[in-house]
C-alpha cells in the first residue's frame, strides 16, 4: 500500500513539474511570437524629420520641399477651423519665416527639470484600446530660436508637432502647435 502511495504521489509531483513546463515554454512562446517595436523604422522617420528641421534652419527652401510628399496635409499652429492645408501652403508659411527671421535654429528636446529629455517619441500604451508600439506617427517637442529681422528681437518658442512620414521618407502629415501670438509678441515688442 505505501509503495501505491509513494508511486501516486510521485505521479502528481511529475504531473505538476511537467504542466509548469509546458507552461512556461507556451509563455515563451507567445513572447517571442508577440511583435516588438519596429525602432529602424522609427529612427529613420526621426532621421527625415531633424533633416526637414535642420533644411529649415538653413533657410534651404528647396530642400524642404522635396522632402514634403506632393499629397501632404498640413494642420497650422494658429486655429483655421482645422482645416487640413497642402503642402504649397506650409512651403509658403515656411518661407514667410525664413524671409522675417535670421538666425533660425531648432533644438529637439522636452525640458525636464534640470535637464533635457528626447523630443522626438511614437507609439502609446494608454488607452489600451489604441495601444501601438508602430511609429506611424512622431510626436516632435523642441524649441525654436531666432531673431526677428525688423525689429532685432531674440525669440524662443516651445514646438510640438505631429508628423507623419512615408515609406519614400517624404513627411506626409503634420499638425503643429505654438504660440502664433506669443511669437509676434516677442518680435514685436519694443525695449
Amino acid at each position: 500500500m505505501k509503495v501505491k502511495l509513494l508511486g501516486l504521489a510521485l505521479l502528481a509531483v511529475a504531473t505538476l513539474f511537467g504542466c509548469k513546463e509546458t507552461a512556461e515554454a507556451e509563455s515563451e512562446v507567445a513572447v517571442e511570437e508577440a511583435e516588438g517595436p519596429d525602432n529602424a523604422d522609427f529612427d529613420r522617420k526621426v532621421a527625415v524629420i531633424a533633416a526637414f528641421y535642420e533644411a529649415h534652419s538653413n533657410e534651404d527652401l528647396g530642400a524642404v520641399t522635396e522632402m514634403l510628399s506632393d499629397t501632404m496635409q498640413w494642420s497650422p499652429p494658429g486655429y483655421n477651423g482645422n482645416e487640413m492645408l497642402g503642402k504649397e501652403d506650409l512651403v509658403a508659411a515656411l518661407k514667410a519665416y525664413q524671409d522675417g527671421f535670421e538666425d533660425i535654429k531648432y533644438t529637439s528636446g522636452i525640458v525636464d527639470g534640470d535637464e533635457m529629455v528626447t523630443g522626438y517619441w511614437s507609439g502609446s500604451v494608454f488607452p489600451e484600446s489604441d495601444a501601438s508600439n508602430v511609429a506611424d506617427v512622431i510626436r516632435v517637442y523642441g524649441t525654436w530660436h531666432a531673431k526677428y529681422t525688423e525689429t532685432g528681437n531674440e525669440i524662443g518658442l516651445k514646438f510640438f508637432s505631429l508628423v507623419g512620414v512615408n515609406e519614400d521618407g517624404k513627411i506626409v502629415s503634420a499638425s503643429d502647435y505654438f504660440d502664433v501670438g506669443g511669437l509676434m509678441d516677442q518680435a514685436m515688442t519694443k525695449e
